[in-house]
């Protein structure tokens, strides 16, 4: 069962909220970041990664997007319009190369219920927590394997799911349709995993997709937020005792970075040298402390299902 300090899901937050039974308590001053996470652990599924995946390329504006229903494709072109327009402030915005890089390799998810992800590779690999695809097993396998995926810029990018660890709570994806007008597909921006796990206080930079659903409102509300997020804060360290590739339960990572529902799968990137040290996945509704997926889970990961 899960532990009731962590939220299962933005869908029975937003139940609990506009219930008739008093949700569970929210910091007033620390807005939460719902996890959508499982009560038990499952297997790593390991991706058919030895041979070259060809991306599609489709015209923008398509009236048609491969996967989706049309309201469905109505909201991603709701949100590419938003990103789009506000590309240009939003990079204006960032006050260095580091978080500029960081800004250029996040992705954030199209459907209603948001989400987070990260490039890691300039051929189009792309990292995110496994709930965001799942809860569970069973609703992994049930659930498509593919999604849209949109850059800060608007971009558009089709991705599909090829290894799903529901123990680390990571997702590897892989690029395989890009929305442009170009003849080739582009280079995608990305972060390059850190070479050790970083120092407890270390200045880490969160950027992601806060929800649009106002969760700590007792009737429907929307939020004010923008798409696209980023905070700064500090590595607290790991949760005592915890075994770092374990992460079903909650993030054995603690940070402290502003985060909502919506940015499960964000990268935790390090300050100084703009490294990628974890991926916020969870929060803690007794002491509003932020948890993410470490460093050494995802080196483990990557080490198991890509070389990069």
């Amino acid at each position: 069962m899960a532990s009731p300090r962590r939220l299962r899901s933005a869908s029975k937050l937003i139940a609990a909220v506009t219930s008739s039974e008093p949700p569970a308590a929210l910091p007033p001053s620390v807005p939460p970041s719902v996890p959508i996470f499982r009560a038990t652990a499952g297997p790593s599924n390991k991706p058919r990664n030895s041979s070259p995946t060809r991306v599609r390329l489709i015209p923008p504006g398509a009236s048609h997007l491969p996967g989706l229903q049309p309201s469905e494709l109505a909201l991603l072109r709701a949100k590419q319009r938003k990103l789009s327009t506000n590309a240009s402030s939003t990079l204006k915005s960032v006050p260095n190369s580091i978080q500029r890089n960081a800004l250029e390799a996040t992705l954030i998810f199209a459907q209603y219920e948001a989400g987070s992800a990260v490039s890691i590779d300039r051929s189009g690999w792309v990292l995110t927590c496994a709930h965001c695809f799942g809860d569970t097993e069973e609703e992994y396998q049930q659930s498509s394997k593919r999604r849209w995926l949109l850059f800060y810029t608007g971009l558009a990018v089709q991705v599909e799911c090829r290894a799903w660890d529901l123990t680390r709570d990571l997702a590897l994806l892989r690029i395989i349709a890009v929305e442009c007008d170009g003849a080739e597909v582009p280079a995608f921006q990305f972060l390059l995993p850190a070479a050790s796990a970083p120092a407890k206080g270390t200045r880490v930079v969160c950027i992601g997709q806060p929800g649009q659903d106002d969760l700590e409102s007792t009737s429907a509300r929307r939020t004010k937020y923008h798409l696209i997020e980023i905070s700064e804060g500090v590595f607290r360290g790991m949760v005592p005792g915890a075994d770092p590739q374990d992460n079903a339960e909650i993030g054995t990572l603690k940070h402290d970075a502003w985060t909502y529902w919506g940015h499960s799968g964000a990268p935790l990137i390090d300050a100084e040298d703009g490294t990628l040290i974890g991926l916020h996945s969870s929060w803690d509704d007794q002491t509003a402390m932020r948890h993410g997926v470490p460093h050494a889970a995802i080196k483990a990961f990557l080490d198991i299902h890509l070389n990069v």
